[in-house]
């Protein structure tokens, strides 16, 4: 057995934080643990996740592990800018520049251009996590038809986050003391966990080119 280490973007680092927002993080890392053990498909390895808050603190985080980790983070622009990820990183704060080597940038990983894309690809997912939170659909068009997603190219969408939090309180409400109540916001710690886990993993393989790079480093890393 084997450990593949994985620090993720996201998150909270403080163990000062309120209680609900660390059960949220730890939620976060345990549907991410989820997805990754998923998406390998392995018995011969051991996942685990660490959460590295902002992305220059996750990218400290990455220094700081063995060799061989991996780093997910947004990328926050088109992927035709990966290198400029990379740039700033090196020269958005000249006192404390963050300098990776060849070795690891390779093990950088992308989510083009928010983590939120990949539930952009699946808008199936939103009526399972709808089922899972109880939630009704108020608007019973189909979600992959809605003019924010229908027709484009996901990773050249800014800001997926937005737009899953429009989809979101556009499409779902629930009851609360017999009041109809629409998703009030979307919060990556409150909400993602569980649309991680209405992904189809092996789907969203073949929707995203950065999970084909990473599981074929790993495969090859651990043959």
């Amino acid at each position: 057995m084997v450990t593949v280490r994985i620090v993720v973007e996201g998150g909270v680092l403080s163990c000062n934080a309120e209680t609900t927002t660390a059960s949220n993080t730890e939620a976060l890392r345990q549907s991410l643990h989820s997805f990754f053990t998923r998406l390998l498909s392995r018995d011969d390895i051991s996942i685990v996740i660490s959460l590295g808050a902002g992305y220059r603190s996750a990218v400290k985080r990455f220094q700081k592990e063995a060799a061989g980790t991996s780093l997910f983070v947004d990328l926050d622009t088109q992927k035709s800018k990966v290198n400029d990820w990379f740039v700033k990183l090196e020269t958005e704060n000249k006192d404390r520049q963050i300098i990776l080597s060849p070795e690891q940038k390779e093990n950088v990983f992308f989510m083009v251009q928010e983590m939120e894309a990949w539930f952009l690809k699946q808008p199936n997912c939103f009526e399972k996590w709808a089922k899972l939170e109880k939630y009704n659909k108020r608007d019973e068009k189909s979600i992959a038809d809605h003019n924010l997603i229908s027709g484009k190219n996901i990773e050249d969408i800014s800001k997926p986050s937005a737009v899953v939090a429009i989809l979101l309180k556009h499409f779902f409400e629930k009851r609360i003391d017999g009041k109809k109540r629409k998703l009030a916001v979307y919060g990556k710690l409150r909400t993602a966990p569980v649309l991680l886990d209405c992904l189809d993993v092996a789907l969203l393989e073949t929707q995203d080119s950065e999970l084909v790079r990473f599981k074929n480093i790993m495969n090859k890393n651990f043959i």
